[in-house]
């Protein structure tokens, strides 16, 4: 029975329907995230423009810093505001920070020490304020406290078992008739890229304390906001939107993680994405957006870039209201500076009178026995605090565990976990911000084989010195790792090209009977022991391990800013040579190298008979360029070698390879 609809074979058409599924695939990766925009958040109200009532306290336009150097961070803390000034992520272990990128920083510590100062040089402020929008909106990136004079009350460290803590203290801090003090603590540790941080706001007056203010003859509540810091860095070069295009914040709030991107002005506004497949939400509407409407729920807040990712993490015991951030307030349009970035809220704030009673967390020496072993975990920091977070009601107890590092699961994990027992009551991270190390659940889920690749990079790089040069090796590598599977293709590439001629015969023949045609086609292949399907199964075999490979060279940093040869000045960035006038589009020469490949390697290594596929397999080359045009060099410079040693390979085998094992020439 004739068919009105020609039927293909489908072991012939397999190799553009994956190659095109392939690209769909990545396509969703780009312009889907892994959650819904958020349409309808609520957005905070215009300022109401009530009286301007502010803490008052002494102000010093210079205070005293002190350096604290853990192995892996540099800390630099200032009595001025209390704060870290700077904080700096330093080479150690498997972190290899591109001097290169240090360099040009002009900063004499980072250069001293081989860090990369990761905050934009606004640092950590961890600071009270009132107020974060209309006439006030500088406090959300610039909290008065910021001025504050404090006074340094505290300094130990334990060389031997790497712990260090500073604390600070700001008297005289009054809000109205109330008065005030604020006790801040640091403790870092030797080795981790987690340290604590404790903010105290405590009342001492007798009278209870409350943010009340009169506004048209009415009393309203008054909401304290905790800011701990802005967008994370490092700073980076303007023209670098490649980098750019990663930064963006997540909170866990109310028992979900919220992934938000930095909105650029000039952009299209509801979603982004950072380096290719990873995106994120934006909330469409006014300058902020808040989320306070489920109290008590906020877990963690913190923010991202290209590499690294870093948050604050508050600790405290179920149920107890005082203790726990309601909700949070971010801004949604860009802001040059990074500081503007967004602040947790305390609704309604209220403290009781003074108790009367010293509020104590220990120091460093209650963390350790005599022996100057970590103490078990009910002994600990965590437990003292968290009874004074349910005792105490004259005061605001704020436990900070504060992450900062590299987007990598090795790097979000504690190095001393009895250690970290000891001072945070648990033995691991939170599971739930280690969501964010990937840029997409698509590339977690080939992270073993990144890893492994970034590994062998390393080592490559430790005896070449050149990052293009160790790329090329590895796609040559691997080439030579799946030769097996290249030798099987290329047989059959080459067997189908010789059985062209009775291919043509076929389709002409049975141009009107496309089953009779397709059993034929299938008497022919058995009849010379072809299978097209072959031909296929290097590229649907290796697929996994290119996606690893490109998220290695992607989510590298020590591709940052690292050169090959000619043109190509940044390996982690498209290599763009001019911006074309009026279009305002880079040109990039490799991915018109790569697509030339692609054309070169569809002539050599593919079999199509069918005119639809073939109109298909002339696309492919455009669809190709299209996707990789702004991808990284590194991965570029991948893929275009690959074709290439596709090409020679399967010339050379058209030549050397022989007809011996055809069934068919070796029955005649």
């Amino acid at each position: 029975m004739d068919n009105s609809k020609e039927q293909t074979n489908p072991g012939s058409s397999f190799l553009p329907v994956f190659l095109i599924g392939l690209l769909i695939m990545f396509g969703f990766q780009y312009f889907f995230q892994d959650e819904e925009p958020v349409e309808n958040a609520p957005q905070v109200i215009e300022d109401p423009g009530r009286a301007y009532n502010n803490f008052i306290f002494p102000r010093t336009e210079r205070g005293n810093q002190r350096v604290i150097d853990t192995g892996t961070h540099i800390a630099v803390l200032d009595t001025r505001g209390g704060r870290i000034d700077r904080l700096y992520i330093k080479s150690h272990g498997d972190l290899d920070l591109p001097m290169q990128v240090i360099q040009k920083t002009g900063d004499q510590l980072a250069i001293d020490n081989k860090a990369l100062e990761i905050t934009r040089y606004n640092g950590m402020d961890f600071q009270f304020h009132l107020y974060f929008d209309g006439r006030y909106a500088e406090e959300l990136g610039q909290p008065p406290m910021n001025e504050a004079a404090f006074r340094e009350i505290g300094y130990e460290e334990d060389e031997q078992n790497g712990v260090y803590e500073v604390r600070y203290r700001l008297d005289n801090l009054r809000y109205k008739n109330e008065v005030l003090d604020l006790t801040k603590v640091y403790r870092f540790f030797r080795g981790e890229n987690y340290f604590h941080q404790v903010t105290i706001l405590h009342n001492s007056s007798r009278e209870d304390m409350d943010l009340k203010f009169v506004e048209g003859g009415k009393e309203l509540w008054g909401d304290l906001y905790f800011k701990t810091f802005g967008d994370l860095g490092p700073v980076t070069d303007k023209k670098d939107s490649y980098t750019l295009s990663g930064y963006g914040r997540f909170f866990f709030w109310n028992d979900e993680l919220i992934n938000r991107s930095n909105y650029h002005k000039g952009g299209s506004g509801g979603a982004g994405c950072g380096f290719p497949f990873g995106c994120s939400s934006h909330d469409r509407g006014d300058r902020y957006s808040k989320y306070i409407e489920i109290q008590d729920s906020l877990k963690l807040m913190g923010s991202t870039s290209r590499y690294f990712f870093a948050y604050s993490e508050f600790l405290y015991p179920e149920n107890v209201s005082l203790q726990i951030p309601d909700g949070f307030i971010y801004r949604n349009d860009e802001d040059a500076t990074g500081r503007e970035a967004y602040t947790s809220m305390f609704n309604a704030f209220k403290l009781e009178g003074n108790e009367g009673t010293p509020i104590d967390i220990g120091g460093i020496d209650a963390i350790f026995d005599a022996q100057g072993n970590p103490v078990p975990p009910e002994e600990g920091t965590a437990v003292r605090i968290r009874e004074l977070q349910k005792e105490r009601r004259d005061a605001l107890i704020l436990d900070n565990r504060v992450f900062v590092g590299i987007r990598s699961p090795a790097a979000h994990d504690f190095n001393r976990a009895d250690l970290m027992l000891a001072e945070f009551g648990t033995e691991n991270p939170n599971p739930k911000a280690s969501d964010v190390i990937f840029t997409s659940r698509f590339h977690a889920f080939f992270s073993v084989i990144q890893r492994g690749v970034v590994w062998l990079m390393h080592l490559l790089y430790s005896e070449i010195g050149n990052y293009g040069w160790v790329i090329i090796i590895i796609a040559v590598g691997f080439k030579l790792l799946t030769f097996p599977l290249n030798q099987m293709q290329a047989k059959s590439m080459k067997r189908m090209s010789k059985l062209k001629p009775e291919i043509d015969r076929l389709n002409k023949t049975y141009a009107d009977n496309p089953q009779e045609k397709n059993k034929k086609m299938m008497e022919l292949y058995k009849q010379h022991g072809v299978n097209p399907m072959k031909g296929c199964l290097p590229i649907f075999i290796q697929m996994p391990v290119f996606i690893a490979l490109y998220s290695a060279f992607s989510g590298s940093i020590e591709l940052w800013n690292s050169p090959f040869i000619w043109w190509m000045k940044d390996l982690s960035s498209p290599d763009t040579i001019m911006t074309l006038p009026f279009i305002d589009v880079g040109l990039n020469i490799l991915p018109l190298v790569m697509a030339a490949s692609q054309i070169l390697q569809q002539r050599f290594t593919t079999m199509v008979t069918d005119p639809n596929q073939k109109m298909i397999m002339y696309m492919m080359p455009v669809m190709m360029l299209f996707f990789f045009w702004s991808m990284p060099s590194g991965v570029t410079l991948y893929w275009t070698v690959q074709n290439f040693i596709s090409i020679i390979w399967q010339v050379a085998n058209n030549r050397l390879v022989s007809d011996d094992d055809d069934p068919a020439t070796a029955k005649a």
